[in-house]
């Protein structure tokens, strides 16, 4: 399951490699790394808020979204959770952040501690992250999304 995970996320990285598609010729790399962290930005917010109709509009159709669980969701079950008040986004307190330009193609990594509350229960423990963006019709689309937790030695 988590190489077909790998296999999907490395083919979004591929494709948006090649003619960057919906960006400005000669758009520097820093540009593009502005506009993505704008759109991650209205992203947490969103999430925050539970701006249901936001996140509409950021997520991919196809999104494929790992959460700290292992478990894929879908952006049908991802927005379900959030409407249906289960998963509550709290907090986010990020470090080691770092945007890869790729083209069209944008990929986030970085470590956070954020505080969720899932089904009741808080959770708030250390985890790494990466996110995907790829620019599809002139707008950045979060298609990719997986968490790991980080286990402190």
């Amino acid at each position: 399951m988590r190489r077909i995970l790998l296999f999907s996320l490395l083919t979004v990285v591929l494709v948006g490699m090649g003619r960057p598609q919906g960006t400005v010729p000669n758009q520097t790399d820093a540009e593009t790394e502005k506009e993505v962290l704008e759109v991650e930005r209205q992203k947490d917010q969103a999430l925050r808020n539970r701006d249901i109709a936001v996140l509409e509009r950021i997520y991919a159709d196809d999104l494929a979204f790992v959460n700290g669980r292992g478990q894929v969701i879908t952006k049908a079950e991802h927005l379900e959770e959030i409407r249906a008040g289960n998963v509550k986004y709290l907090s986010s307190d990020r470090s080691d952040f770092h945007v890869h330009v790729y083209g069209s193609t944008a990929v986030l990594t970085g470590r956070e501690n954020s505080g969720v509350e899932y089904h009741g229960k808080t959770i708030s423990s250390p985890r790494q992250f990466m996110t995907v963006y790829v620019k599809l019709d002139g707008q950045w689309k979060y298609v990719a999304h997986q968490v790991t937790p980080v286990v402190e030695k």
